[in-house]
């Protein structure tokens, strides 16, 4: 693997801890609470995360799938609060996609992260620059969960 799609490899990491940090000690019920009407909650994000970071296993040949997962993909309507999974379910998820992530990151070949793609954004048109949007695209929401976990009255996910 190059050195940098290393680098990549390393976001993903970063934000797998960054991830679980912006969750920590808030309660179910508020991670429902959304600081505008035209606004997701903390949930629908941290839901949005886990399918899309499975979309990189997709991309790297494993399978992946969860009952919910259409109601957390691009352009999906909110639907009632009891119609989302709890927290518990995806942060089961996200720690099973996150291990399966690095063993499949650190395994894969240059010539399957060369592989051209035909959906999809990608920075080159290529399984390595889907990957790296996937990545900035995850960071752009593990941002927001960072920033709705402090509107939300639990201080800083880091600093």
């Amino acid at each position: 693997m190059s050195t940098d799609f290393l680098n990549i490899a390393g976001i993903f990491k970063i934000n797998t801890d960054l991830f679980k940090k912006t969750l920590q000690g808030i309660p179910p019920e508020r991670l429902l609470t959304r600081p505008a009407e035209d606004s997701n909650h903390l949930l629908w994000i941290a839901g949005h995360v886990v399918v899309h970071r499975a979309r990189v296993l997709k991309l790297l040949g494993q399978e992946w799938s969860a009952p919910w997962e259409p109601l957390f993909v691009r352009g999906s309507k909110l639907v009632a609060d009891d119609q989302y999974p709890g927290i518990d379910a995806i942060a089961r998820n996200w720690d099973d996609v996150s291990g399966r992530l690095a063993e499949s990151l650190a395994s894969a070949s240059s010539e399957a992260l060369a592989a051209p793609v035909t959906k999809g954004m990608t920075l080159d048109g290529k399984i390595s620059g889907q990957i790296s949007f996937l990545a900035l695209h995850e960071s752009y929401h593990v941002g927001q969960m960072a920033y709705l976990r402090k509107f939300l009255g639990f201080g800083q996910a880091i600093g």
